[in-house]
């Protein structure tokens, strides 16, 4: 079979799975990825409008060789569209690593937080210049082409027609280069610096005409791509109560004149085992000693070196290497509550991230054909490269050379004597920028085909045709491994003490007695003759803190991840449809689909599920669904009310052995007034309705424009029932011009706490973190992408650094974070 048999064969297998034709949302490139700094959403969605006038509902794609003539350019004059519309429940990519639980209303605030932005571009939306005009032909001595391959200018084409996601950056091929830096630290985690940079190598676009008349435009571009990505996380949590720990040591011998059988009467025999604490093998958590060496035997004969020492002061051993005697020493004879410092318990939480680099080369092609009556679009992306200290580099490294082997994404059209439509139908490119791709993930090989019949005679939007496009996508995904584990220890604050010590020792002629007791066996001072005999005791105290807490570890590994995806794309509304398998240790396969729908009047519908075989935390079965209407007061404001529900079939709910809930499902309703450059919302989280939901929530956010360069965001939450949140936070954004790629600097601060109840008598106890984050983004050339998507773009950006801002280092907030028992 051949590489193109292949291919279609591949793409008819995913229509065969999916087989639902209904029309769709317009879109987006929606690639959530935490991997990627710049955490960005491309929409093109369709919104109502005001007043729409006369139209022509057609696109053209690229002005690649002739001025487009003065009178075949459309007036867009009534295109008016309000601007701040701002759903307030996003449409949710259900692959995405987004866990809708209370800890994400500290780092994500994806959904209390949304950003005024202009309705999404109608489909009806001309640019100032034609998407595509076919180029006058030329005298062409080829025989199958009007017009030869020739290199069309750059700066003609409209970048509409090239954007696209690349590993979670969108490119055009204006790109040059993107770098984007971000800073972490906090009271109770490390600094992290991470970082996001692509570097364009090598764009070109290629047009072309054949006799037949079928124009073609065939671009390729080569990229390097350097970003740092997780590859672990460790939550220390620990809760410390003071205490006295006691302490003693016993130290005693008795020598006397030898008595027992086959021991010489004129020697000096022991009558104490030699028993001696190993003090190097004390435990260091419980200082308890784990081994007592015995170093002489009941009977034993005592040197006259080792009398002559052991008559000293003080309890003495012996001399050249004899021990006679016990010398047994207690560090933990026991503890009591409270020490010298307090009696008050203090809870504590470290966070330690780790991230590596990864590098990426990857090449581009796009290949749009073009007839009479339609459209065709190919599009192949091929990537190599590693992600450091990753488990499976190896592995992964073998698998990427497959690429090779995999064709082209090269669509076919026939030809006819009729001349080419220059109409290209928009929903086309939007279709190819709405494929799904797998989150936080990078692509080894992506292919896909769409179409789209071209507009003809369109006066009503709904006439405008559907745009179709199937895909397949390769590539590598994380996998997070977790594991807890418990921790329970002594913690010394001060230096032993003692508080009460006494000892004797001596002969014949004095006062001291002992009665040795040894296997049944007697032997006292009142019965031996000649003896000598040591008693100390010595008992102390010291100051600890008895820990008891656990650490969480997750470990990401990145395994080959398979998806086939496709959607329908219409000016109103999307179908997504897409299957995969991740593979692994355990083999993850999913089905899923999602439609959204905006209408003219305000109202947004969307809907969504997706199964997983061997669900996670991060891959797991879900629905979906919210509805949003907006209410629009004047020009330049706008109340916007929303309500959603997501519903976590069967998240994870355990690590290991241990029983870890993490709150997945949420039931939402709220409202946002937009109001010049004023954006005021509501959020509120309703718990107990759906398992394992949300705690009851109320989230207000606020954000103002001072101008198109300064903002100022806060949130603050005045009902907040979970144990682990962000209470309160801001954030300010500086850019320096008005362009997508103008210098821009992004300060924010959010204050979390984490809720371990209360103890027996009722005392709270709970750990404030204060989180700061400084993001920068530059880029070449300033404007890559045509005014309307530049613009779309920037305030995605803006969306995702706010998002960034509170997840980056800090994810997973609630679902994760060990809590120690608290009596």
């Amino acid at each position: 079979m051949t590489s193109k048999h292949w291919f279609k064969v591949s793409l008819l297998l995913l229509k065969f799975i999916i087989c639902i034709q209904n029309p769709v949302l317009a879109s987006e490139f929606d690639n959530q990825n935490i991997n990627d700094i710049s955490e960005v959403n491309l929409n093109f969605k369709l919104t109502s409008q005001q007043d729409v006038g006369d139209f022509v509902s057609q696109t053209k794609v690229a002005d690649l060789d002739q001025k487009v003539q003065q009178d075949k350019n459309a007036d867009d004059a009534n295109f008016k569209q309000d601007s701040k519309i701002i759903p307030i429940l996003p449409e949710w990519d259900l692959n995405s690593s987004y866990e809708f639980s209370v800890s994400e209303l500290a780092n994500k605030q994806q959904l209390p937080t949304p950003k005024p932005i202009n309705d999404f571009p109608l489909v009806v939306e001309l640019d100032e210049r034609p998407l595509i005009e076919t180029p006058q032909e030329i005298e062409s001595e080829d025989p199958n082409y009007a017009i030869p391959p020739r290199i069309a200018p750059k700066e003609r084409i409209n970048p509409l027609t090239t954007a696209l996601l690349l590993n979670g950056i969108p490119i055009s091929h204006l790109t040059e280069w993107e770098i984007i830096g971000l800073t972490s630290f906090g009271d109770d985690q490390n600094g992290t610096l991470d970082y996001n940079a692509i570097l364009k190598i090598h764009s070109q676009i290629q047009e072309s005409l054949t006799r037949d008349n079928i124009f073609t435009v065939d671009q390729t571009g080569s990229y390097i791509q350097l970003q740092t990505v997780r590859t672990s996380r460790e939550v220390t949590t620990m809760r410390k109560d003071p205490q006295t720990l006691f302490g003693t040591q016993i130290q005693m011998s008795l020598v006397a004149s030898c008595i027992l059988p086959d021991t010489p009467s004129d020697q000096q025999c022991t009558y104490t085992p030699g028993l001696v604490t190993d003090r190097n093998s004390i435990d260091p958590d419980f200082f308890v000693p784990t081994r007592i060496n015995q170093t002489s035997n009941i009977g034993d004969i005592v040197t006259p070196e080792s009398l002559a020492v052991m008559s000293l002061p003080g309890f003495q051993r012996g001399a050249n290497g004899q021990e006679i005697g016990i010398d047994l020493y207690f560090p933990n004879a026991g503890a009591l509550p409270g020490n010298s410092r307090g009696n008050t318990p203090v809870l504590t939480r470290e966070e330690n991230n780790k991230n590596t680099p990864t590098g990426f080369y990857s090449t581009v092609r796009q290949v749009v054909r073009a007839n009479s009556d339609k459209a065709v679009i190919g599009r192949t992306v091929r990537g190599y490269g590693l992600i450091l200290n990753d488990p499976n580099l190896a592995v992964n490294s073998i698998f990427q050379l497959g690429n090779t082997l995999l064709p082209d994404a090269n669509p076919k059209i026939t030809g006819g004597e009729n001349p080419v439509n220059p109409n290209i139908n928009r929903n086309l490119f939007l279709a190819a920028n709405n494929t799904r791709l797998p989150a936080n993930s990078f692509a080894i090989y992506h292919a896909g085909i769409g179409e789209a019949k071209s507009p003809v005679n369109i006066t009503n939007l709904n006439q405008v045709p559907n745009a179709t496009f199937n895909s397949i996508w390769i590539g590598l995904s994380p996998v997070i491994f977790r594991s807890i584990e418990s921790m329970n220890r002594y913690e010394p604050i001060g230096s032993q003490r003692i508080f009460a010590s006494a000892g004797a020792e001596g002969g014949v002629n004095s006062n001291v007695s002992l009665l040795s007791s040894v296997n049944g066996l007697e032997f006292s001072t009142a019965n031996l003759e000649n003896f000598y005999t040591q008693i100390y005791l010595s008992n102390f105290q010291q100051d600890v803190n008895f820990v008891d807490g656990n650490r969480l570890t997750e470990k990401t590994i990145y395994h080959p991840h398979i998806s086939f995806s496709g959607n329908i794309t219409g000016s109103q509304d999307v179908f997504k449809y897409y299957t995969g398998v991740i593979t692994g240790d355990i083999v993850k396969a999913y089905l899923g689909g999602d439609f959204t729908r905006r209408t003219s009047n305000g109202w947004t519908y969307s809907a969504g599920a997706v199964g997983y075989i061997n669900p996670d935390r991060e891959y797991y079965s879900q629905l979906v669904g919210s509805v949003t209407k907006r209410i629009p007061v004047s020009r330049t404001t706008n109340f916007v009310l929303s309500t959603g529900v997501n519903y976590a079939l069967d998240r994870e709910t355990t690590i290991g052995r241990t029983i870890s809930i993490s709150p997945g499902s949420s039931v939402t309703t709220g409202v946002r007034l937009n109001m010049n450059s004023v954006s005021l919302g509501l959020v509120n989280y309703f718990g107990n309705i759906l398992p394992n939901s949300i705690a009851n929530t109320l989230l207000a956010d606020l954000e103002i424009k001072f101008s198109n360069n300064f903002s100022l965001s806060a949130y603050y939450t005045p009902i907040n029932e979970t144990s682990s949140r962000s209470r309160y936070g801001t954030r300010a954004q500086l850019k320096l011009g008005n362009d997508y790629n103008s210098p821009s600097l992004s300060v924010s601060w959010n204050n979390n706490e984490y809720d371990f109840g209360r103890n027996a008598n009722g005392n709270n106890f709970s750990i404030t973190n204060n989180v700061f984050r400084i993001l920068f983004k530059i880029g070449d050339p300033a404007n890559p992408f045509d005014p309307q998507t530049a613009e779309r773009l920037r305030r995605g950006v803006d969306q995702g650094v706010e998002q960034l801002q509170r997840e980056r280092n800090f994810n997973e907030l609630e679902q994760i974070n060990p809590q120690p028992a608290i009596p």
